[in-house]
C-alpha cells in the first residue's frame, strides 16, 4: 500500500484547524504520518494538536516558525 502524509499550514485559526484535524480523524484511510506546517501561531494551536496526537492512529508532528510576516511557504517547505 501506499504510504501518505497530510501537510497541513496554520496561523492562528485554532478552531479551523480543529475542524480540519477532526475531519482527518474520520476519514476511512487516515494519513500515515501528519505534519502541521504552523506560521507563529500560540499556546491554543498547540493544544489543539496535543489533543489530536492523544487519540491519531498515526505519528502526528508540529513544525512551528516565529511569525515575522506571511511566510507559509517557508514553514511549509520546512514541515516536508
Amino acid at each position: 500500500m501506499t504510504r501518505c502524509c497530510l501537510v497541513v499550514t496554520t496561523h492562528e485559526r485554532p478552531q479551523a484547524l480543529e475542524r480540519v484535524l477532526g475531519a482527518v480523524a474520520v476519514q476511512s484511510r487516515p494519513p500515515d504520518e501528519l505534519i502541521v506546517a504552523d506560521d507563529g501561531s500560540g499556546p491554543a494551536t498547540a493544544q489543539v494538536l496535543e489533543r489530536h496526537a492523544a487519540r491519531a492512529g498515526y505519528p502526528v508532528h508540529h513544525e512551528w516558525q516565529a511569525h515575522e510576516g506571511f511566510r507559509a511557504g517557508r514553514v511549509r517547505n520546512a514541515a516536508v
